[in-house]
């Protein structure tokens, strides 16, 4: 370390804590890190934040999220505080003390001491103190607020016993609470991308056709139920997550629509082993892409939808309308789309007994006399 180097470390940190360098707080700052990917390690972080500021009787500290109209609160973390007394805080004090009430309006990363906020008889007159902070003498806090946005503020806070130098613990919390602030907010953003995600999800497995969205090389990016139904019955692989038709001219047809540069889309038909086909419709779409540490992922470049002669009427509803089975109600809805009964047992993979059976409890259940009629009384029934 270069001289300069050393002289700025010393002015950055108390000589306690440059006497063991900023890596004493390395563990901290990779499980705050953590805790962005997986927020239910905030409460098992804090407990090993307060184990290495090492400051006796200051115990506990709180990662919470105030809300100020109308008041109230919720802890993200919180160590050393029992859960009756977290109970207590929440219904009682949450965004309504007098340290939240001073804390919530201080510029965000500032690390304070409330003693500097407020005259300390003023705490000790208060009902905060006389009600629930005396149990544990807790007279001052450590704070910095993280974060602001409509109606709530982001804190930490550590509170303790009053007559302490407190030096190194802020200085503690200076170093540390950067991290914080920047893991909260990347929590933030994977929460709403997976958010995203399971909507997109459930949007495909309400699409009444197999979609599969893959990579130009056909990485599978992403495929529904119904894909992967078709891959049970032979009619696609989606081994080791690479897609492919068992037709070898469709998987042609893919291969040369994949090296075709978008836009461009193709339609065509994919044989089953029996014979029976499904039409198909590809298209190429601008390649997706996301920057990662150490390269770029990939992401769909072709859209796939292999039409399974599903009917868009939902299944549930038919099973709830005639009291039927899923299996009946899956077999009414295909046949109520246009499907046959052959095609639907090959591409179920059942025999054409088993099908016909199916269909008696169909007609028992509906009252129908035929195909005709069963496939009338489906698409005359009023909308969910």
């Amino acid at each position: 370390m270069s001289d300069r180097t050393a002289n700025i470390a010393d002015m950055l940190a108390p000589p306690a804590v440059a006497a063991q360098g900023f890596s004493a707080m390395s563990d901290v700052i990779g499980r705050i890190y953590e805790c962005a990917i997986d927020p239910n390690q905030w409460n098992d972080t804090l407990e090993l934040l307060v184990a290495k500021l090492d400051t006796p009787e200051w115990t506990v500290a709180m990662l919470m999220e105030s809300l100020q109209n109308p008041a109230g609160g919720h802890f993200l973390g919180v160590a050393g505080l029992e859960e009756f007394a977290k109970d207590i805080y929440l219904s009682t004090f949450a965004g309504r003390n007098p340290w939240t009430q001073r804390i919530a309006p201080l510029p965000i990363g500032v690390v304070t001491d409330t003693d500097d906020l407020m005259p300390k008889s003023e705490l000790l007159e208060s009902s905060f103190y006389k009600d629930y902070l005396s149990r544990w003498n807790l007279q001052r806090a450590i704070a910095v607020t993280l974060e602001r946005r409509p109606n709530r503020v982001l804190g930490f806070v550590m509170p303790g016993p009053p007559d302490t130098d407190l030096e190194e613990l802020k200085h503690g919390v200076k170093l540390l609470a950067p991290h914080i602030q920047r893991a909260v907010r990347i929590s933030r953003a994977v929460g709403e991308t997976n958010l995203r995600a399971q909507a997109a999800d459930v949007a495909l497995d309400r699409a009444p056709d197999a979609i599969i969205t893959l990579t130009s090389a056909l990485d599978i990016v992403n495929a529904n139920t119904k894909a992967r139904t078709l891959a049970e019955n032979g009619w696609i692989g989606l081994r080791e997550r690479r897609f492919a038709f068992t037709d070898a001219k469709a998987q042609a047809r893919l291969l040369k629509l994949a090296r075709t540069p978008p836009p461009a889309s193709a339609a065509f038909r994919t044989s089953g082993r029996d014979g029976h086909e499904l039409p198909v419709l590809a298209a190429c779409l601008p390649a997706q892409s996301t920057p990662i540490l150490g390269g770029m992922i990939n992401g769909a470049g072709l859209l796939v939808s292999i039409g399974t002669c599903e009917s868009s009427i939902d299944c549930d509803h038919l099973g709830a309308w005639f009291a039927l089975t899923p299996a009946e109600a899956r077999l009414t809805a295909a046949l109520a789309a246009g499907d046959n009964l052959k095609n639907y047992a090959a591409r179920r993979a059942v025999s054409m007994n088993a099908v016909r059976f199916l269909l008696k409890g169909v007609y028992r259940k509906t009252g129908a006399a035929s195909l005709a009629q069963l496939v009338a009384r489906v698409r005359d029934l009023p909308a969910t």
